[in-house]
């Protein structure tokens, strides 16, 4: 009887090597696609199948369409050799008005159907998308273990409603990718799988994610590919609704060894400003996401990431901050919320009209920190006893925030705590004319 057992315990685990596992989605570079990502433990055929649902303009929504993956063979592995097969491939033809339903298969079965939205950035003239409104669930610092639980929990309910329609993740991810041989990373994709396969999964890379070069970081994630990150995912952009999306590393400008890099990054950085500068009557909204934080109050000027790092990045970013008119920075990397007033040179900057909860045409970007989401590091940073003067609201739950960009005037920022099942706190930010002039 045990030798049964164990016998069906083998063939079992034999079955699940062939399965489909960490299936998650990410936009492209290109409007109308959208990709799917998933790994097997052992070389074998598979492929993805989606068709359209929900979706009155198409009449029949049964034809089904296979797409055959790009594979790569990967080792996940620092002590031991422990190969995993990561799979990619690109779903196109998409429609904003439709929802599609997808599976993945493999030679001994199929995963379960997901379904996603049909609606992508754009990238092609004329916008189709530039006056819809967009929801985005943001936040950083998200692992396994007991304290992520909170925010899983939490955001499961979210995605049921599917009152969103992706994902930001900013930077250090599973809390380590790498860690015991890649095991973590594995743990961690299947953890969000019931989300990340349900909506466009956005990552940037954070301080975590530097072993072995962002290996890890860069093959389990696959994001907009442009001519200067040449694929890696650590940095892009992308427009979705009102808004234009910066996603930036950050973790390139702490090594004086990666002189090369810095200026590859910023070269990108400052074409992709000019261009959505020039497309400012369109998108009047310009929104970066980061993993390190540019200002943040946790224990004050004694902090390395609230002095050192933080002046590090002012001093390279800021002036071009407020030369372009950047709305809204969100950052992770410090392990609690806090939303801080539009700042300048480390100092509040009125704007035409502010309360506690609303800023109307802010003549400086306005920083909120959502690095809360549950790392595996410890408990959350806690919050000091005295505030910095520019500093609006903390909390540290676990938690996450949400962005609704309604339109080129409204957007919309709320933070909920995973403790207390309830939003904590919000934002509006209102505007009818642009700060940025673009030189002659």
């Amino acid at each position: 009887m045990i030798f049964l057992v164990i016998i069906s315990c083998i063939l079992k685990a034999g079955h699940s090597l062939l399965l489909p596992e960490q299936i998650h989605l990410s936009w492209t570079e290109r409007e109308n696609e959208m990709r799917v990502t998933w790994i097997t433990n052992i070389d074998t055929t598979t492929y993805v199948t989606y068709r359209p649902i929900i979706c009155p303009s198409i009449e029949h929504s049964d034809n089904w369409k296979t797409i055959l993956p790009n594979t790569t063979k990967f080792n996940k592995g620092e002590i031991m050799v422990l190969f995993q097969f990561i799979h990619t491939a690109i779903m196109t033809d998409l429609r904003p008005e439709c929802y599609y339903e997808y599976y993945i298969v493999t030679e001994k079965g199929k995963s379960e159907n997901f379904i996603f939205s049909g609606r992508t950035p754009d990238s092609e003239k004329p916008y189709q998308d530039a006056n819809n409104e967009i929801d985005l669930v943001v936040f950083g610092d998200w692992g396994t273990g007991p304290n992520g639980v909170y925010v899983k929990q939490l955001l499961d309910q979210h995605s049921k409603i599917r009152n969103f329609l992706g994902i930001l993740h900013l930077g250090d991810i599973a809390y380590n990718l790498d860690e015991e041989d890649g095991r973590n990373g594995d743990e961690f994709l299947n953890q969000i799988q019931t989300i990340a396969a349900n909506f466009a999964y956005m990552t940037v890379p954070g301080n975590h994610e530097l072993a072995s070069n962002f290996t890890h970081y860069k093959e389990r994630f696959k994001m907009p590919i442009n001519e200067a990150n040449d694929g890696n995912s650590c940095f892009y952009s992308f427009n979705l609704g009102p808004a234009h999306w910066i996603m930036m590393d950050t973790e390139v400008y702490l090594s004086e060894n990666l002189k090369d890099s810095q200026l590859t990054e910023t070269n990108w950085l400052l074409e992709d400003l000019e261009k959505a500068n020039d497309e400012r009557n369109i998108r009047p909204w310009i929104i970066v996401a980061t993993h390190h934080a540019f200002y943040c109050s946790v224990e004050h000027v004694f902090s390395r990431e609230c002095w050192e790092e933080s002046a590090l990045y002012n001093s390279l970013f800021e002036d071009i901050w407020n030369h372009y008119g950047i709305d809204l920075i969100l950052e992770g990397h410090v392990h609690n919320y806090e939303r801080d007033t539009p700042i300048y040179k480390n100092a509040t900057v009125k704007s035409e009209y502010d309360d506690s909860h609303t800023h109307k045409n802010p003549n400086a970007p306005i920083y909120i920190i959502s690095g809360n989401a549950g790392n595996k590091k410890g408990h959350n940073d806690p919050i000091p006893s005295l505030w910095m003067p520019w500093t609006a609201f903390m909390s540290e739950d676990y938690g996450y925030g949400k962005i609704k960009v309604f339109n080129k005037t409204h957007i919309y920022w709320e933070q909920y705590s995973a403790i207390a099942l309830e939003k904590i706190d919000y934002l509006w930010i209102i505007k009818d004319h642009l700060r940025y002039t673009k030189p002659n």
